[in-house]
């Protein structure tokens, strides 16, 4: 893990610095979802504004949802604290009370008790019942709705950058097999000085392409930063790490591919016996996770159902752009470990056409191609 510094000069001072401020930010932003205090629930500071709050609410709030955990008993609890912290500090009258007589002022505030009293003390004779503000499973859910507006919270995750086919490239058939190619997905991104540099620069087709956008994993130097969302910017050949754009801060980290994953936007749900109703609905892959008997899930919300489900591999077709590994070629076992990226996929053939270089595709097997 490293952050990206622009100025060279300042880089000891700045890296002195950042190590220091990194250490405050991760006393602040280790959440507990656990926790009875409020500001630890999100993982904020008491002076915490408006904008850190919603941002601490979104990521807890997509990380912890029941649906994308189905097999963790313990993801709707932490949801539902999650929920009743934010319902409190994001109000105002909630909050004062809170930070004064604790969650039965919380409780109390929220049931209409005047808690502009002087005196210090908590109203006598509120009545009011001990505890917290009022927060089950079901207004939990509320708050998520209302949150996000009645929009999907997962619709403005992408599903890669770069797109487009090269001219003039060559096409491998491994397997035997025909096929033809679907429409290909370009994406531009950022402005024209932008775009020019990106021109000057050989497209690799074996990492993701700018703008991809990754959830960031399995860091144990900034832990505090695992789950957080971000925009793929570039790609250190020499040091093999990606440059993240994270979401919600203006912060850049250098981080190796092992320790992203990709969101991808288009994936198409196939061959579900519990819910054949879903078969051929498209959806968004917003993580993995391994199942009770340590076999890969990749985890797909749906938009149009609202749902979110756990599903094998077999389960999903890739959009295009995704990053992917080819495996169990037999024929030519020297493709096998390959990376390349998707450029369309047909149907009737069952078969993928990856891109390996700029000259070069390959079409495969459902079952030879692997998310990376």
């Amino acid at each position: 893990f490293l952050r990206v510094r622009n100025n060279k000069k300042c880089a000891a001072v700045d890296l002195a610095r950042s190590s220091s401020k990194r250490k405050r930010s991760s006393e602040e932003m280790a959440a507990d979802p656990m926790a009875e205090d409020y500001y630890k629930v999100l993982g904020v500071g008491r002076d915490a504004d408006e904008n850190a709050l919603k941002k601490a609410y979104r990521r807890l709030a997509i990380k912890y949802h029941p649906d994308k955990n189905p097999d963790d008993a313990s993801a709707a609890e932490k949801f539902k604290n999650i929920a009743e912290a934010y319902d409190v500090l994001s109000d105002k009258d909630k909050r004062s009370a809170y930070d004064r007589f604790g969650k039965d002022g919380a409780r109390a505030a929220e049931q209409g008790a005047d808690m502009s009293g002087g005196g210090g003390g908590f109203p006598r004779g509120a009545g009011f019942p001990p505890g917290g503000v009022r927060m089950d499973h079901r207004r939990a859910q509320e708050v998520f709705s209302m949150f996000f507006g009645g929009e999907d919270p997962f619709a403005s995750f992408g599903g890669g950058g770069g797109g487009g086919m090269p001219g003039g490239v060559r096409i491998q058939v491994m397997g035997g097999g025909g096929g033809g190619l679907e429409e290909l997905l370009g994406m531009g991104f950022g402005g024209p000085a932008q775009q020019r540099r990106r021109r000057q620069e050989p497209r690799r087709y074996d990492r993701l392409a700018r703008g991809a956008t990754v959830v960031l994993k399995n860091l144990v130097a900034a832990a505090e930063k695992n789950d957080e969302i971000g925009v793929v910017t570039g790609f250190d050949s020499e040091k093999e790490r990606y440059h993240v754009d994270l979401q919600d801060t203006n912060e850049t980290l250098s981080v190796k591919p092992d320790n992203v994953s990709q969101i991808l936007k288009g994936v198409r749900l196939i061959g579900l016996t519990s819910d054949p109703n879903l078969n051929g609905k498209s959806g968004t892959l917003i993580g993995e996770r391994a199942s009770h008997d340590g076999a890969k899930r990749f985890v797909v919300h749906v938009s149009t159902t609202k749902q979110t489900l756990s599903v094998k591999p077999d389960n999903l077709i890739l959009p295009n752009n995704a990053l992917v590994v080819i495996t169990g070629v037999q024929s030519k076992p020297q493709l096998n470990g390959t990376r390349a990226t998707v450029v369309a996929f047909d149907t009737s053939a069952n078969r993928y056409t990856v891109q390996t270089s700029p000259s070069d595709q390959l079409k495969l097997k459902r079952e030879n191609v692997l998310l990376a």
